[in-house]
């Protein structure tokens, strides 16, 4: 993924009924890239997707393939090098193969090669043995790999899949997932996603653009925006819920004093004094049964805690910790965690690096949108 971005928009600003509703400065798309369009129910996500896709009328400059999309010759150039996906599955009243067939005879496509990109995209999509069943008996789940195995048939430069998995069950949900994951590996297609669940944007992004309120407020790699959120609003809404409230202090050796309101404190990276949040990520908590000697290691942190509830996450353990009148939670593997054995009301000590602590400036308020 390099040079020029297949897809571009410069100062895009979608306005309806008076209201703002996406003001984006600057957004590209790579070839090859799955970008993931991410953040809370009403952020803008789809409709600055709309707007890319020439379905949505905007303010600004998009560009595709290095060319201005201003005409409506454009838009129709657009529309024909690329595809979309929606939440529902809008399938015809015909068959899987005349359904995925629909799109290539709509681009002139005939013949023998009609036929073997329609066998091509219904063996990537696992729906072979589905091409001569009609609509009327398709899952919900069968139904969705025939709509995303009729976008990815007329070869597109930019694929656009809108909530493509949220009408799904988490069974099928998952199995999908993990196809598309490996079939997005494989192509060179760039891929444009609308989604709001951190499971589907861990599992295909390979950036993340995170909007609220119709502006982008963090964009990266989706591990970078996953484990260092820029703002308190990405980082509520990405679910690392820890929350400690205080002020930052300065300490010696490079370091920094998180203090809490309470006048508890955990020493933190070395940051701008001043009041802010804290935000400790459970992947990055250890728990001991003993209290560990921090002498000679990077750990700077052990604190007390006591044990609230064990759960299952995946196929990971979370352990949700009381420390003083604050929350930690920890990830442990099942093998870490049946090996400590912990349960509700074990008291054990929780070690977290200085450098995990992320601290960030205490905001005004959160983004409370729909």
């Amino acid at each position: 993924m390099s040079g020029s971005p297949i897809l571009e928009a410069r100062d895009l600003t979608v306005v309806r009924g008076g209201h703002t509703l996406v003001k984006v400065e600057r957004f590209g798309l790579e070839q090859g890239e799955v970008r993931v369009l991410f953040g809370p129910n009403g952020a803008g996500k789809t409709t600055l997707m709309r707007a890319l896709n020439g379905l949505e009328r905007a303010d600004g400059e998009i560009l595709f393939e290095g060319r201005p999309v201003r005409s409506g010759g454009d838009r129709l150039r657009l529309r024909r090098r690329t595809s979309a996906v929606f939440q529902q599955a809008f399938l015809l009243a015909t068959t899987v193969r005349g359904n995925v067939e629909s799109g290539l005879r709509l681009r002139g496509v005939r013949g023998d090669d009609l036929r073997r990109r329609t066998d091509a995209a219904l063996e990537m999509l696992a729906i072979g043995h589905l091409a001569e069943r009609r609509r009327a008996g398709l899952s919900g789940g069968e139904a969705q790999r025939v709509s995303i195995a009729r976008a990815l048939a007329v070869d597109p430069a930019v694929v656009f899949l809108d909530e493509p998995m949220a009408s799904l069950d988490p069974p099928t949900r998952r199995a999908l997932l993990s196809d598309l994951e490996a079939i997005f590996h494989r192509l060179s297609t760039a891929v444009l996603w609308v989604t709001h669940d951190t499971e589907e944007a861990l599992a295909v992004a390979d950036r993340i653009t995170f909007l609220a309120r119709g502006e982008v407020v963090q964009e990266g790699a989706a591990t970078d925006v996953f484990n260092n959120p820029a703002t308190q609003v990405v980082a509520d809404y990405l679910g690392l819920d820890v929350w400690l409230e205080g002020h930052v202090e300065d300490a010696a050796n490079g370091s920094a004093r998180f203090v809490l309101d309470d006048g508890t404190s955990l020493i933190c990276a070395e940051t701008a004094p001043g009041p802010a949040v804290a935000c400790i990520h459970p992947d990055d908590v250890m728990l001991f049964l003993t209290r560990p000697d921090s002498r000679g290691t990077s750990l700077r942190n052990v604190l007390e805690v006591k044990v609230r509830e064990v759960r299952a996450a995946g196929r990971s353990r979370l352990v949700a910790l009381d420390w003083q009148e604050q929350r930690i939670d920890a990830l442990l593997t099942r093998a870490a965690c049946e090996e400590l054995a912990v349960a509700p009301g074990q008291r054990v000590f929780a070690a977290i690096k200085a450098t995990a602590i992320r601290v960030l400036p205490r905001s005004g308020g959160s983004d409370d949108e729909a």
